[in-house]
């Protein structure tokens, strides 16, 4: 009883507690208010808004934000005395800020180098830089300075929002509405000579429509743009705004030329970054554009809300480390998926002929790899020091796999170069339910490919394997492993008491590296006109033309397939002789490589094998190796082509469960091509992301607020319209 009275003051004291900080919040406002009116220079007025501010958007609890701000709504609206003097000293100090660098770098990409604007920003969080008391960026920072305060912003209902704007959205006819109206017209200015500086660079050029370049679409975005801000009358406007959406759909056009080129002619880390700030850009502008030139009441006030919202966000994700990383991230995603390349494209069967090539291609595969096991178990019993025998086994590797690049062979979860850029094309010409569904297709064309080439490998090299251990004992009278190495192996393959899967998993990142280094390898090439200069070399006299021609093409066809089967030999081959050297006890488990170690070893003890457990918990261990070789190569290349497109997290959860039904519902297609003929999903053309121009009609999300005074004063508007 004595813990039931306990918990019952507990809670009268909460509510006690609630209901006075509730009941001081009128109090609060009005004085913070009459301070701020009272100010007489903008430096007191800037700093008594922000405390004015900062204590409706930055209290505790969202209930007492909803609380606070809806009574110092009611509050400007009752009080007519308070609202002049409100207005009177709000367009006062409106008049003398400067808002273009607002307007025009807020949450826009702003340095390239990482190290330094990094460092600019961890200084910036320990000694705030001095800013100009007439930058209302000061304000925004300092009222909006955590996630919390700027969601409550972004999440206000519709007519809370538009009650809001009604106080404070100076009239046109103002010294501040004048302000506003010319540092628009300033931004609309400084964004469109950025747009036009990236967008006439050599680099972009080289990959756009070829225009001169006073005839280039991004340097005539220059003079639409000062068309539209000397525009005067709302006539004017009108006709000016829409002469700057056909130049910013021309924008548009040339940006897709130059995705599409960068096949041809190669990315860069610095060409991306370009790219971005171009699609930031315009859309900044086209944001800009619609509150300076609306064409009507909804199409304004949506307009002035998406707005500041992309401001009040911006200007803190401009102090965010967190934000400046993933920035980086998602421009190296982008470098790394804007090109398809041309490796590995027979590693992805879309109809039921290239299904049946990979079964044959898998086959001879697995052949080749009993002997690249063979010479590894060699190696390893030879006990060379750390560094030699990690070379050695990545050179085993790496002939290997040249050998099977060169006769056209396959090697199951080898990933090709162009993966992770073919799911970037779905992301980027897809939406919504389109796309989950051919990624799917995607998915499922990778999967029954890479199940058709393991099971060849699989049957192959344990057939090569036992006919390798019979002709071996046929010519030296003994078994090729000996009795203390074959019983190594099945006890490594064990799913449960070695640490098959991690390493499985870890393999399964090396494959993604390589496929990576791979398509990074041909992108320099392309990029650098490798193959260019080598047919235009001056040894072309000594040698012939056309012999430096051939070799030329020769690199041109083989740079991302070579490239990333030598890499994926040698980082199999070193990452486990690195580890040890750190004392981590790392392997690798391929699932055709580990195949063909466990077939020798089998081979070794014959038919009898079959009757002992080590031997199906082996195999239980190659299907674990597989899956997580496959699973997690792939799904890093998925993540990888997602974030580089900034596709939000909830829809990456979608596209997973999407995937699953997908599955459960046809599993057959995940194994053997159903249909005749699949087609396929290559990407054939790149769509711009997101400087389409926005809707015509802007309809704000509501949701959240409860309030009954609120309510009513819905029911008195409408019923003052109808009167």
């Amino acid at each position: 009883m004595g813990l039931i009275r306990t918990l019952k003051k507990f809670g009268r004291q909460r509510r006690l507690k609630a209901a006075t900080t509730f009941s001081r919040a009128h109090d609060d406002l009005y004085q913070a208010t009459q301070g701020f009116c009272a100010a007489d220079s903008l430096g007191v007025q800037t700093r008594r808004a922000t405390v004015m501010f900062r204590s409706i958007w930055s209290v505790a609890s969202d209930r007492a934000f909803v609380v606070r701000l809806l009574r110092w709504i009611r509050l400007m609206e009752q009080d007519r005395e308070l609202r002049v003097c409100f207005d009177r000293t709000w367009d006062a100090m409106l008049a003398e800020l400067d808002a273009v660098s607002l307007f025009a770098e807020a949450g826009l990409p702003g340095h390239h180098a990482l190290p330094s604007e990094l460092m600019r920003r961890v200084f910036q969080r320990l000694l705030p830089s001095a800013r100009e008391q007439s930058d209302v960026g000061r304000l925004f920072a300092e009222v909006f300075s955590g996630a919390d305060a700027v969601e409550r912003f972004a999440g206000q209902q519709g007519y809370v929002f538009e009650r809001l704007m009604r106080i404070l959205r100076p009239s046109p006819d103002s010294r501040a509405g004048a302000r506003i109206e010319e540092d628009v017209r300033q931004a609309l200015c400084l964004l469109s000579a950025r747009v036009a500086g990236r967008g006439v660079t050599a680099a972009i050029r080289q990959r756009g429509g070829g225009h001169a370049v006073e005839d280039s679409p991004f340097y005539q975005m220059v003079f639409a743009t000062a068309m539209l801000v000397r525009a005067k009358t709302a006539i004017e406007r009108e006709t000016q705004r829409v002469a700057w959406q056909e130049a910013a759909r021309r924008c548009a056009e040339e940006l897709e030329q130059i995705h599409l080129h960068m096949e041809e002619a190669g990315v860069s880390s610095a060409l991306v970054y370009d790219l971005r700030s171009i699609e930031a850009a315009l859309d900044r502008m086209h944001l800009l554009a619609r509150v300076y030139a609306p064409t009507g009441m909804a199409y304004g006030h949506g307009s002035e809300r998406m707005l500041l919202n992309a401001l009040v966000r911006g200007r803190l994700d401009d102090m965010r480390l967190r934000f400046l990383f993933g920035q980086n991230l998602n421009l190296l995603a982008r470098k790394t998926v804007e090109r398809t390349g041309h490796g590995g494209e027979h590693y992805i069967a879309h109809s039921r002929r290239d299904y049946w090539l990979m079964w044959r291609a898998g086959a001879g595969g697995g052949l080749l790899t009993v002997f690249t096991a063979a010479i590894k178990m060699r190696l390893i019993e030879s006990h060379f020091p750390l560094a030699i025998e990690g070379f050695l086994i990545g050179t085993d590797y790496a002939v290997s796999f040249v050998l099977l690049q060169i006769f056209g062979l396959a090697l199951a979860t080898k990933q090709p170069s162009m993966t992770a850029a073919t799911l970037a094309g779905i992301v980027r010409e897809n939406r919504g339910v389109a796309r989950w569904s051919k990624i799917s297709e995607f998915a499922s064309d990778i999967s029954r490919t890479q199940l058709a080439a393991a099971f060849s490998n699989v049957i192959a090299v344990c057939v090569g394997a036992v006919l390798f251990e019979k002709v071996w004992i046929r010519m030296f009278q003994d078994h090729y492993l000996p009795l203390e190495s074959a019983r190594h192996v099945y006890q490594t393959l064990h799913p449960f008491t070695s640490g098959t899967a991690i390493f499985a998993a870890f393999t399964g990142v090396l494959l993604w590296l390589a496929a990576l280094i791979g398509g990074w390898f041909e992108n320099f090439a392309v990029y650098h006109r490798i193959p260019e200069a080598i047919a235009q070399h001056p040894m072309g006299l000594r040698v012939g033309v056309r012999r430096m021609r051939r070799a030329a093409d020769w690199v041109e066809r083989n740079a991302a397939s070579w490239s990333t089967s030598i890499v994926l030999g040698y980082l199999l081959g070193f990452s486990p002789v690195v580890a040890k050297f750190f004392g981590v006890p790392l392997d690798v488990r391929h699932v055709t490589l580990s195949t063909g170690t466990l077939a020798l070893a089998a081979a070794r003890f014959g038919t009898s094998s079959f009757g002992h457990g080590w031997m199906y918990y082996a195999i239980a261990g190659i299907g674990i190796t597989f899956v997580l070789n496959l699973g997690v190569s792939f799904s890093i290349a998925s993540i990888v082509a997602l974030r580089a497109y900034d596709v939000p997290r909830e829809e990456q959860i979608q596209i997973l469960k999407f995937l699953v039904r997908e599955f459960f519902s046809s599993p057959l297609s995940f194994i053997f091509p159903v249909e005749a003929d699949v087609l396929s999903i290559a990407p054939l053309s790149i769509a711009p992301l997101s400087i389409a121009p926005l809707p015509e009609e802007v309809v704000p999300s509501e949701e959240g607020f409860e309030d009954e005074e609120a309510n009513s004063r819905d029911e008195r508007g409408k019923a003052g319209r109808v009167a």
